[in-house]
C-alpha cells in the first residue's frame, strides 16, 4: 500500500499531507455550511456530493499536473495568455451575472471564471521573464516594462468585476519582482502610481458617485462601511442588522459562538448567513470547532507557504523558484484575506477559502497550482539524487550515473544548456 502511495503521490509528503487535511475539512464543513442550498433542491445531498465531485476533479487534476513536467509550462503558457486575455476581454458581454457582478462564462452547463486562468497565465508569464534577465550581480530591470504591461492590463480587466482579486494578483506580481531584483526605485514609483489612482478613484466614487464606475461604488461602500464601523452596538446595546450588513453580523455572531464550539455540524448561523459555503465557511469553522479549529486551518495555509518556501529555496533554477513563490503566494494570500473578512478585519471581498469553500473553477485552478508545487519538488528530490549518485559513485561510473539519473528527472540537453543563464 506504501508502494501505491509513493507511486502515484509523488513529491513532497508534508505538503500532501497538508492538501489532504483541507479537502477533508472541505467535506466536513461543507456537508454543515451548505444547509440554505439543500433545502432549495428536492436532492437535499445534491449540493454536497457535487461539492465533493468538484473536490474529486481538483485532486485528478492535481495528480495529472504533478506528473507533467513543469518545464512544458514555460512555452504552453504563451498560448494560455491570449486566451485569457481575449476570455477577459469578451466576459461583460457573454458572461453570465450572480451577486451583482459578471465573473464567469458559462459552458455546456459548467460555470468557468477567466479571472483564475487569467491568475495563473499572468504569474506563469512573470516567472518567465524575471527568470530570463537574472545575472549574477544585476538588477533584472530589462524585465520590468514586459511584466508591468502584462501585469496591468489583467489587472485593469479584472478589477471591474473583481477589485480584490486585481489588488491580489499585483500586490503578488510586485513581491515577485521585488524577489527578482528588479530596483526598488521602479517599483516604488509604480506602487505610488496606483495608490495615487486608486485614491483618486475613491475620492471620486466617493463624493460623486458616478454610474460609469460600476462596481466601484460597491467597494467604496463597503471601504466606508468598514473604517466608519456602523456595526457597532446602538445606544441600547443591541445589534442593528440589515440587508446591508448583514453578512458580516452573522459572520461575528458565529464567530462569537465559537467561544463555546457548537460542534461538527450544529452551527446555526449556516441558515442566516449569505454565502455560508463559500465567501464565510471559516465564521462556521470557528463557530464549530472554536478558536482551535480556526487556528488549525491557518496552520494548514501557513504549511503550505513554508513548504513551498523551502521547494523554493532549494531550486537550482530561476524559473522554478519563483512560479512556486509566486503560485504559494496566491493561495496564501487569498486564504488569509477571506479569513480576514469573515473575521471583519477588513471590507467584504469575494475571496473564497482555497480547496474549502464550494466553487468551481477556483478549486480546479487550486489544485493546479499545488500539482505544480508539488512536481517541481519532484525534480528536487530527483537532482538531490543525481548529486548524490555522482559524489559516491567512482570516477570512471559518475558519467554513465549522471546520463542515467538525468533520464528520471526528464531533463533534455537544451534545459541543461540553459541552466546557466537560469540559475540565480
Amino acid at each position: 500500500m506504501g508502494e501505491l502511495f509513493k507511486k502515484v503521490f509523488k513529491g513532497d509528503f508534508i505538503l500532501w499531507i497538508t492538501i489532504g487535511l483541507l479537502l477533508l475539512v472541505s467535506s466536513i464543513e461543507m456537508f454543515s455550511a451548505i444547509s440554505q442550498e439543500a433545502f432549495r433542491r428536492s436532492n437535499h445531498l445534491a449540493p454536497f456530493f457535487s461539492h465533493i465531485q468538484m473536490l474529486g476533479l481538483g485532486l485528478i487534476a492535481m495528480i495529472i499536473v504533478h506528473r507533467f513536467p513543469y518545464r512544458y509550462i514555460r512555452g504552453l503558457n504563451y498560448l494560455i495568455l491570449p486566451i485569457a486575455l481575449v476570455l477577459l476581454v469578451l466576459l461583460p458581454f457573454i458572461g453570465v451575472e450572480a451577486n451583482n457582478a459578471i465573473r464567469a462564462i458559462k459552458v455546456l452547463g459548467f460555470e468557468f471564471q477567466p479571472l483564475e486562468l487569467a491568475k495563473f497565465s499572468t504569474i506563469v508569464f512573470i516567472s518567465d521573464m524575471l527568470a530570463r534577465n537574472q545575472k549574477e550581480g544585476q538588477t533584472a530591470d530589462k524585465a520590468f516594462w514586459p511584466i508591468i504591461s502584462v501585469l496591468g492590463i489583467f489587472c485593469l480587466l479584472i478589477a471591474p468585476q473583481n477589485l480584490s482579486t486585481a489588488v491580489m494578483l499585483f500586490g503578488v506580481g510586485i513581491l515577485l519582482m521585488m524577489i527578482g531584483r528588479i530596483s526598488f526605485a521602479k517599483l516604488g514609483i509604480t506602487i505610488g502610481v496606483l495608490a495615487a489612482l486608486l485614491l483618486s478613484l475613491y475620492v471620486i466614487s466617493h463624493y460623486f458617485q458616478p454610474q460609469f464606475l460600476g462596481r466601484l461604488n460597491t467597494w467604496v461602500g463597503r471601504i466606508d462601511d468598514f473604517v466608519s464601523e456602523i456595526n457597532e452596538p446602538s445606544a441600547d446595546k443591541t445589534y442593528v442588522i440589515t440587508d446591508d450588513n448583514m453578512q458580516i453580523m452573522h459572520s461575528k455572531i458565529a464567530i462569537a459562538h465559537g467561544m463555546t464550539p457548537a460542534g461538527p455540524g450544529n452551527s446555526t448561523q449556516r441558515d442566516f448567513l449569505p454565502l455560508a459555503f463559500s465567501d464565510f465557511i471559516y465564521a462556521i469553522v470557528i463557530e464549530e470547532y472554536g478558536l482551535a479549529g480556526g487556528i488549525f486551518i491557518m496552520l494548514l495555509y501557513l504549511i503550505i507557504l513554508f513548504r513551498s518556501g523551502r521547494i523554493a529555496t532549494q531550486c537550482d533554477k530561476a524559473y522554478p523558484t519563483f512560479m512556486v513563490v509566486g503560485l504559494s503566494l496566491l493561495i496564501v494570500i487569498q486564504a488569509f484575506i477571506s479569513m480576514a473578512v469573515a473575521s471583519h478585519l477588513g471590507p467584504v471581498t469575494g475571496q473564497p477559502l482555497p480547496l474549502i469553500s464550494r466553487g468551481g473553477t477556483s478549486i480546479i485552478m487550486t489544485s493546479v497550482y499545488l500539482g505544480i508545487i508539488l512536481n517541481i519538488s519532484q525534480y528536487i528530490k530527483k537532482e538531490e539524487k543525481v548529486s548524490n549518485n555522482t559524489t559516491n559513485a567512482p570516477a570512471d561510473e559518475a558519467q554513465n550515473e549522471v546520463v542515467s539519473d538525468s533520464e528520471d528527472t526528464a531533463e533534455t540537453a537544451s534545459d541543461t544548456e540553459t541552466r546557466q543563464t537560469d540559475i540565480k
